[in-house]
């Protein structure tokens, strides 16, 4: 408790009266006077606030996806996912959650590549891949493990897919990034936490969880959140597959025991025609009209998009082409969604 308002609250008492508290016998009533019974609860509501300011903020950690290793402020290199030299990749580099109780909600905020926000209890709305979002939480902390932000490198990717490229001739900006959590509890207090991840040279990731203190040089934290995907969008109305249960553990969240690796679904490959109907050439992406006897089977739109690697790239200049495509029947739902192309090629005359 400060002492100037401690001060003030005396400063009000009649010193007669406190003369008088002191000299009354034992057991002898003693009259509480107006201004005695006003500066007594002034120093109890003080005492209250200070004891509420000065407790410690709940604990929050940080767990690996999938080897649930604790990412601690020492560091430490991650066992989930490595990328090589020509590009490819193993696993997840870094997929990650939160540990802790009583959040409310969380800002995450990625420095140079995206990152994608997995909600393993489908309850939640999505992001789809970006830079800035804001996931709410909530009371039950045995739903935080479902709660997962994969960490996606894909600029890193594309870079080493250039010929001559390897993980020692990139810029600091593809080796390295920051992801900082701006994390808010129930009971209104705040508190910011921060992952560095690097690229190591020999294709592994060293990661570590801190405290963190945002600075003008963090301007990157002040973007605008990436426009939420509603559930609707995600799951469908039905709650049927590929909408429904989500397509990477098997089951649902509830049936899933944390202290097991998760049980990874197989997705099966589908194939149909279409036409490149447009592209997005700052993303690699082309934009497939399905054919309509394609639509009720396999699509969950007329138009689906696909990433391409860049050996093929030349698809960037066939719009109005028609098409063959085999992907798998897991869509990433934004809109429009965006498939696993397993292989393209000029659909054959009919």
């Amino acid at each position: 408790m400060k002492r100037d308002i401690l001060e003030e609250a005396l400063s009000n008492l009649n010193p007669r009266r406190i003369q008088e508290a002191a000299e009354s016998p034992p057991g002898k009533p003693f009259r509480i006077s107006r201004a005695w019974g006003i500066a007594a609860a002034l120093l109890i509501t003080v005492f209250s606030v200070q004891i509420v300011w000065s407790s410690p903020l709940p604990a929050v950690t940080a767990y690996a996806q999938g080897s649930n290793e604790e990412i601690t402020s020492a560091g430490a290199v991650m066992q989930t996912g490595t990328i090589r030299d020509d590009g490819s990749q193993t696993g997840h580099p870094l997929m990650f959650y939160l540990a802790g109780q009583d959040i409310e909600q969380v800002r995450f905020s990625c420095k140079n590549q995206k990152i994608r926000f997995e909600d393993w209890t489908e309850t939640r709305d999505g992001f789809g891949s970006a830079q800035n979002f804001t996931v709410p939480y909530g009371a039950d902390p045995s739903e935080y493990y479902y709660l997962l932000i994969d960490w996606v490198p894909d600029q890193t990717v594309e870079a080493l897919h250039r010929p001559g490229t390897s993980i020692a001739d990139l810029p600091p900006t593809l080796r390295e990034d920051l992801i900082v959590m701006e994390i808010q509890f129930s009971n209104g207090k705040t508190a910011v936490k921060a992952i560095a991840v690097s690229l190591l040279d020999d294709g592994t990731f060293f990661a570590a969880f801190t405290d963190y203190k945002i600075g003008p040089e963090d301007d990157f934290v002040s973007r605008p959140d990436a426009q939420s995907i509603p559930r609707e969008i995600l799951y469908g109305p039905d709650g049927e597959y590929p909408f429904g249960d989500a397509p990477v553990i098997e089951g649902t969240y509830q049936d899933a025991d944390p202290e097991e690796p998760e049980k990874r679904v197989e997705f099966d490959e589908i194939r149909f025609f279409g036409t490149i109907a447009d592209v997005d050439a700052e993303n690699n992406r082309i934009l497939v009209q399905v054919e309509e006897e394609f639509l009720e089977k396999y699509a969950l739109n007329d138009v689906i998009a696909f990433d391409l690697t860049p050996d093929r790239l030349e698809w960037l200049e066939r719009t109005g082409e028609r098409v063959e495509i085999v992907c798998t029947d897991f869509f990433f739902l934004t809109m429009p969604p965006i498939g696993d192309l397993i292989s393209i090629v000029i659909a054959a005359e009919v």
